[in-house]
């Protein structure tokens, strides 16, 4: 979502009247305990950055994304997943949060033993910790082809994510009128996407988090309040992308 704005651009030119608001709060190596997230503190405090990340976020629908790292760290990841994956969904719904959840694919790339059945086992607790909360699962079987990674084969190439934006989108909002834009409209969708997602990164990463929040604050804490001006920026980001995305 950071860099191809494919699975965004999907979304909004197939329902241009919903003037949606993406913000992806997403991290590298991201899991449900919120592990990664953690700052000087202990993954407790991590876990609680989720939430303050969904609420900096603004977001009244949550599309939770989990299992691609758990797969990847194998049986003991995969054993705390279920507990974790419930825990974050029980307390963004006592948010009042409406949440849907997508399964992970196998992307591409360096696989440890046994990935495919821990990928498999990770589908399964989501579909199951749905069912069991009554919340919407997203599942789609993307398996890219070989024009669809990068040379090394190690990702998806720029076509490969395009490709899996599409099958989400299909199972999330049904098929749009996407396909009648041009190539040119779509790249400048996606341009506008990607400017927009930058704004919103440096509006809750600020890159410099110890000068402005943490134990350095006492020497540029006073720049913190710069960073909700990014808010007007990222609204003005979204009309845009809304004007580019209409019919």
């Amino acid at each position: 979502m950071q860099a191809s704005g494919a699975f965004e651009a999907e979304l909004q030119c197939r329902q241009p009247d919903w003037n949606l608001s993406f913000r992806n709060i997403g991290w590298s190596g991201d899991d449900v305990h919120g592990i990664g997230r953690k700052r000087f503190d202990s993954p407790a405090d991590g876990f609680k950055r989720i939430l303050r990340d969904v609420e900096t976020s603004n977001a009244n629908v949550v599309l939770m994304t989990y299992g691609f790292a758990e797969a990847s760290d194998g049986k003991p990841a995969v054993e705390r997943f279920g507990p974790g994956l419930a825990r974050l969904a029980d307390e963004l719904l006592k948010q009042k949060k409406r949440v849907i959840l997508l399964t992970p694919v196998a992307m591409p790339g360096y696989k440890v033993t046994e990935y495919d059945q821990w990928l498999s086992e990770c589908r399964s607790i989501i579909e199951r910790v749905g069912k069991e909360r009554e919340i919407p699962v997203v599942s789609v079987q993307w398996v890219p082809s070989v024009n669809e990674v990068t040379h090394d084969r190690l990702l998806p190439n720029a076509e490969g994510y395009s490709a899996y934006a599409t099958d989400v989108a299909n199972v999330l909002v049904g098929e749009g009128d996407c396909e009648t834009a041009t190539k040119a409209d779509k790249t400048a969708l996606k341009q506008l996407i990607s400017r927009k997602n930058q704004l919103f990164f440096h509006r809750y990463r600020p890159q410099n988090e110890t000068y402005l929040y943490l134990f350095r604050k006492h020497e540029q804490g006073n720049n913190a309040v710069e960073i909700p001006q990014f808010d007007p920026l990222i609204k003005k980001a979204d009309e845009a992308i809304w004007q580019a995305s209409g019919p």
